[in-house]
């Protein structure tokens, strides 16, 4: 073996390093060499040697042994949770509301379902406002989700235009992706129509005071909007064919031709034309057809007035009569009556004989901020009926304030009945 000495593993300098480290005392001395004075764990006042809190902490955990900041945190803590349990159940009220909607556009209610959606996104919008007009932050669910089916649905109830208009207002530009075809077809709509105005304007511009125009001329205008404007959709250019000769009143047969065709090329396109469809079947005494468009409104929304009153004057042109009265009364559940539809309530029963019972209604139900001229002169027809001579006197010089209408005339003279003025050529008092 060899006499030379075993190698140290460690190297000297780490044993001066491991000896240093074992000299260090265990209570640290502050800078000058002096122990490190005790303080209390609470507020940092100085205690006796081997005290953990001073006398006054010591008296306050007596009476408070919870740390005002436990305390504090706890508060917090509980005001929190019941923000987030408030938030929580407010948004799934929201939820129910946006449910009903879709269940709503399922069963074909399109006006329930846009009425759900509208609440949902009306209650969210408002508490946002209130609760945090200040803050970016928005904690109930408003609105994009339960906004696009609010928009899909009106757009199923009142076409692309209105939807393309409500798009614009909400979106500002930013299209989401399920609205994108929507607003597709309300820009091309949109560019067709403004050329469509700026044509008419300067055609009318040439005729002579109190010409309407011609047919031809019109229809021209349309064709050559629709070559300026190559994606305007097929049913748009024929529903201004339709418009031109409904408007010029010439050719009934005409105009219902080019209905036909609309109807048949955009069935579900009933907010562009099924009140000036129905009037157009009606002059030309397509009764039965205009029934067709009213049943199919009641559809798209049972309770709306206006479709209830349709429905109720075709089936009286069909002299329908107890089919009309049944319409009404099962309407009453859905709806408070409008006077249009006590007007034509009252037109059926003067129809079957009761004119005493009608013109009670007739008058019970006019109202000068919402009822109609026509409203007005059937009630003078009525009130003839019945020898009331005040009553006629009264709403026959209201008439002829605004315009006089021919058949109250006619009717009163006894050259017209009043089969003559609700029967025939559309049943609608001139």
């Amino acid at each position: 073996m060899s006499d030379q000495p075993v190698p140290n593993p460690v190297p000297e300098e780490q044993d001066i390093l491991i000896q240093d480290l074992e000299d260090i005392p265990e209570t640290p001395s502050t800078p000058n060499g002096d122990e490190k004075p005790c303080v209390c764990e609470r507020c940092d006042a100085p205690v006796e040697h081997g005290e953990t809190y001073c006398a006054q902490c010591l008296e306050q955990m007596h009476h408070y042994p919870i740390p005002a900041g436990a305390v504090i945190g706890a508060a917090l803590a509980a005001v929190v949770m019941l923000f987030s349990v408030f938030v929580l159940g407010v948004n799934l009220l929201i939820a129910r509301q946006v449910v009903q909607g879709d269940k709503a556009l399922e069963s074909g209610d399109l006006k329930g379902c846009y009425s759900a959606y509208e609440n949902s996104y009306n209650v969210a919008k408002k508490l946002n406002e209130l609760l945090f007009a200040d803050s970016s932050g928005k904690y109930f669910t408003n609105g994009s989700a339960t906004l696009q089916k609010q928009i899909r649905a009106l757009y199923r109830l009142n076409g692309p235009y209105q939807a393309g208009l409500a798009i614009d207002s909400y979106f500002a530009g930013n299209v989401p992706r399920s609205l994108q075809d929507i607003y597709t077809e309300y820009g091309r709509i949109a560019a067709f129509v403004e050329q469509m105005q700026k044509s008419v304007s300067a055609y009318k511009d040439t005729l002579p005071a109190g010409d309407t125009g011609s047919y031809d001329d019109m229809v021209a205008l349309v064709e050559d909007a629709r070559q300026k404007c190559p994606d305007t959709p097929d049913y748009m250019a024929e529903y201004y064919r339709f418009s031109v000769s409904y408007s010029l009143g010439d050719d009934p047969e005409r105009t219902c031709a080019h209905l036909d065709t609309l109807v048949q090329m955009a069935p579900d396109s009933l907010w562009l034309y099924a009140s000036e469809g129905i009037r157009a079947y009606n002059l030309a005494e397509e009764y039965e057809k205009a029934l067709v468009l009213c049943n199919r409104l009641m559809k798209l929304d049972a309770s709306a007035p206006s479709s209830i009153a349709y429905t109720m004057a075709e089936l009286r042109l069909l002299q329908k009569y107890d089919e009309a009265l049944t319409v009404y009364e099962r309407a009453l559940a859905l709806t408070a009556p409008s006077s249009e539809m006590e007007r034509q309530r009252a037109i059926i029963l003067m129809l079957q004989g009761d004119s005493k019972t009608a013109q009670d209604i007739l008058v019970a139900s006019y109202s000068p901020s919402t009822a109609t001229l026509e409203h007005v002169a059937t009630i003078a027809v009525c009130a003839h009926m019945n020898a009331d001579t005040a009553v006629y006197r009264e709403y026959k010089a209201l008439l002829d304030s605004y315009v006089p209408y021919a058949q109250v005339d006619l009717f009163a003279a006894g050259e017209i009945t009043l089969e003559d003025i609700f029967l025939s050529h559309g049943g609608e008092i001139q």
